[in-house]
């Protein structure tokens, strides 16, 4: 008896666990065919067990709990992947102490903490941004733990990684760590040591930091480099390498390499390249943005995108404006160097953005795979509200809008080794899906008008995936309001916004009121700031004590914010 009720509760168990997974149709969409660039119009798809079942041209009945979703006038493409990120850096101003040392700010241990800490967070802002697939290419052994545990347990894109990077040399930053991100490797047997500590973790793919210098030539490391490339073949996975100059790029194409994670960018290439790609079948990242988003983030002059406005982690973003507060004085060397040359920094990258556009149009119309990669994570480049920007600079080199379309999706999955499981729309491929209000082969910016996304057959209401936090929310105000961007400012404000001045003497009523009042100011203080010098956060309660630049004037001042259904609809001013 006490066997059968054991049975009875285990088959009600399996009965009534939730399956994340549909049965979903989505009727009269257009498909779009990222690899020939037709247009599909008025298309049925059937979605069962995390795949797709069906595509057909007539109308598929639906069985009993099925949803359907109208797609009409709608476009659906494959989830896009980003084939170059890094978990163990957050995308701030302190998470490259080896780049630039403010670990007497925020030491290094509370940064990786953090890195940590929004993961999840990251997860659905990639998610909310119709990014299903994120390939992670390099960090610490802490990354396995990110893929087989923390992705598995809680929302997110398909993760992909690898653990440490075989690297040339090591920066003095993270040669102390315990489990550190980038591992020196000087022989043979210390890269068939680390390669086996790897091989246990299952990694995905092996990736080499490939760094050369007139003190350390590429040739010297090249016997090592091809050890590791047979190693990684012989274990049937690919090999991602980092080399940004033409010679050391070769290097790593005759030593194995199946990827390369960055564009070259000290010279233009040469046929001699161009057919070693080909030959090899070697996909190409271009990473156009991340070196140039270091100097912006060293000189505090960062874009405000307003995919960072609004989509980047405030938390973040908020770093960027930090370096605003100290004097040349109080800041590293280097940056100092940088703010009193900053006209001869700004020409020598935009002189290396200009030969990385060239290559681009010249790999793609050569017919290289090329794929889509953000190397999101470094300092300026933040979690998935960088994407948008990676393929705006693609499009500045001349390439197409399909041509950027195929790189984030079908040449990314092939890249490594994907293409049966994700990149297209087909039948028996996993159900990773974004529906698009618009045409992204029209304009490739479309690809912002996400309407609806589906991962592994679920459907995800957009408007439920970043779920901030009233200190998040407020952060966000308070950098669109540093960035003088009106839009992003005003959205994080009810339509009956009222805003008082202590106790009860309302000054502003209503959004209108607010957005014209804000709307005079950005447009004549260009040197508007405000700096939070404390904060308490009371439940749906933030109150911020700031300090405030008009010009050349300052005013403190004590906001109390009150948040509700995610949006502020309260302010009170103590002056």
């Amino acid at each position: 008896m006490k066997i059968q009720l054991v049975l009875i509760v285990l088959l009600t168990f399996v009965i009534t666990t939730p399956n994340r997974a549909q049965s979903i149709i989505i009727e009269n969409i257009n498909i779009i065919d990222v690899e020939s660039g037709k247009i599909k119009k008025n298309q049925y798809i059937a979605i069962e067990n995390q795949k797709i079942s069906i595509i057909s041209t007539k109308k598929i009945t639906p069985l009993e709990n099925t949803k359907v979703i109208n797609g009409i006038n709608k476009f659906i493409i494959p989830g896009m992947i980003d084939s170059h990120i890094h978990f163990f850096q957050t995308g701030n101003i302190y998470t490259r102490p080896d780049a630039i040392d403010l670990t007497s700010i925020v030491p290094y241990k509370k940064e990786i903490q953090f890195a940590k800490d929004i993961l999840t967070d990251n997860f659905r802002r990639y998610l909310r941004l119709g990014i299903t697939t994120i390939m992670d290419l390099g960090g610490p052994f802490y990354n396995f733990k990110i893929r087989d545990s923390i992705a598995k347990h809680n929302l997110s894109p398909n993760v992909y990684v690898t653990g440490p990077l075989f690297s040339s040399y090591q920066p003095k930053a993270f040669s102390k760590l315990k489990d550190t991100p980038i591992e020196n490797i000087k022989s043979i047997s210390e890269a068939t040591a680390l390669f086996n500590k790897m091989l246990v973790s299952k990694p995905d793919f092996i990736k080499i930091w490939y760094i050369a210098s007139k003190n350390n030539p590429a040739e010297n490391y090249y016997p090592i480099v091809e050890h590791v490339a047979e190693l990684t073949h012989k274990n049937n996975l690919k090999l991602a390498i980092h080399a940004t100059q033409l010679k050391t790029a070769k290097l790593a194409i005759k030593a194995g390499a199946d990827i390369l994670v960055h564009s070259v960018s000290d010279t233009l290439i040469d046929p001699e390249f161009i057919n070693l790609l080909k030959k090899n079948e070697v996909t190409y990242i271009p990473t156009l943005i991340v070196s140039k988003n270091y100097g912006k983030g060293f000189l505090t002059k960062l874009d405000n995108h307003y995919q960072d406005l609004t989509y980047a982690n405030p938390m973040v973003y908020r770093s960027f404006t930090d370096l605003k507060q100290f004097s040349n004085k109080e800041i590293p060397e280097r940056i100092a160097t940088l703010r009193e040359n900053q006209d001869a920094y700004i020409n020598r990258i935009n002189a290396s953005e200009s030969i990385m556009l060239k290559n681009l149009k010249t790999i793609t119309s050569s017919g290289v795979n090329i794929a889509t990669g953000t190397d999101a994570g470094n300092i300026g480049t933040v979690h998935a509200s960088s994407y948008i920007q990676e393929i705006e600079a693609m499009q500045r080199s001349g390439i197409s809008n399909l041509d950027i379309l195929k790189a984030s999706t079908i040449n990314a999955a092939r890249g490594f080794g994907l293409s049966e499981k994700l990149g297209t729309i087909q039948k028996g491929k996993i159900a990773d899906l974004v529906i698009l209000k618009n045409n992204p082969l029209e304009n490739i910016k479309n690809i912002n008008s996400v309407d609806m996304v589906i991962k592994n057959g679920e459907v995800l209401e957009i408007d439920e995936l970043i779920k901030e936090t009233p200190e998040q929310l407020i952060q966000r105000q308070v950098n669109a309001y540093n960035a003088r961007d009106l839009d992003a400012f005003i959205n994080t404000y009810s339509d009956d916004i009222k805003i008082y001045n202590f106790p009860e003497q309302i000054i502003m009523d209503g959004k209108e009121q607010v957005k014209e009042r804000f709307a005079k100011m950005f447009q004549n203080t260009p040197n508007l700031y405000c700096e939070i010098k404390n904060r308490m956060v009371l439940g749906n309660k933030v109150i911020d004590q700031e300090h405030v630049r008009f010009g050349n004037k300052y005013s403190d001042v004590m906001a109390i914010y009150e948040i509700k259904n995610g949006v502020i609809s309260k302010v009170t001013f103590v002056r």
